[in-house]
């Protein structure tokens, strides 16, 4: 007798987020601790609206995390799925990118400072060595090692 050779496939991580306010939810910190995620990271998820414990539906996404592993669950996914603030849902975490395996420590301290809203009040010395720069096409963003 031959028997069912079908592998069981299961996901890095299950669990159970409430939604808040605009479809955020949090990938619980001992997870984040685990696999060693962090904020920038992506995710790749499957989330599951649960109703008297059937699965009723599902989607797939990709998101960021930010601050305290939080992440969106995208508005026409919330949508079709019918997911409200407040709702109980089934997370199956997939994989992760390090953000920084990606783009590089530069690409990283770039993002960074996009998020922080990052400025300089630079002198007219700093002016000058910017645009001289732009003139013979370096690509530079000055601020960011500093």
């Amino acid at each position: 007798m031959i028997k069912d050779q079908r592998e069981i496939v299961e996901p890095l991580a299950k669990f159970h987020a409430q939604v808040y306010r605009n479809g955020r939810i949090a990938i619980p910190k001992n997870e984040r601790d685990y696999f060693g995620i962090d904020q920038h990271d992506i995710v790749e998820l499957i989330v599951r609206k649960i109703e008297e414990d059937k699965i009723i539906g599902r989607g797939w996404f990709l998101a960021q995390l930010t601050t305290n592993g939080k992440l969106t669950i995208p508005f026409g996914l919330r949508k079709e799925l019918d997911i409200s603030d407040g709702d109980f849902i089934e997370v199956l975490l997939l994989s992760f990118i390090r953000i920084e395996d990606v783009i590089g420590e530069k690409g990283l301290k770039i993002m960074r400072a996009l998020r922080a809203n990052d400025y300089r009040i630079i002198s007219d010395e700093d002016e000058k060595r910017l645009l001289s720069m732009l003139s013979r096409g370096i690509y530079h963003i000055l601020f960011i090692d500093e």
